[in-house]
């Protein structure tokens, strides 16, 4: 399946490296297209999280080769990242 154009160009213009949006992009296209269209909306809404999204799907990636623990492990670390995110921006804090 081919990446939604829309989703494509947000990362385009984010600060993600060649080399970091190709392996991005090429996981987001193992997404059907309504998944794609809502991962686009959320971006589209708030481009600071592609690079914390990326971060997490590189280590999700690597721990899908490893344990069940070290796979939940990196599931739950993303949680928390995340939550800490939102929370960050709720408050007004600082977002990078």
């Amino acid at each position: 399946m081919a990446l939604r154009k829309d989703l494509q160009a947000i990362i385009e213009e984010s600060e993600l490296s060649f080399e970091e949006m190709r392996a991005f992009t090429t996981g987001l296209m193992m997404l059907t297209e309504e998944e794609q269209f809502d991962f686009y909306k959320i971006l589209r809404d708030d481009p600071g999280l592609i690079y914390p999204l990326y971060i997490n799907f590189k280590a999700k990636l690597h721990a899908a080769h490893g344990t069940e623990k070290e796979w939940m492990d990196a599931v739950e670390n993303e949680i928390i990242e995340l939550e800490d995110y939102l929370t960050k921006k709720r408050v007004g804090g600082e977002i990078r």
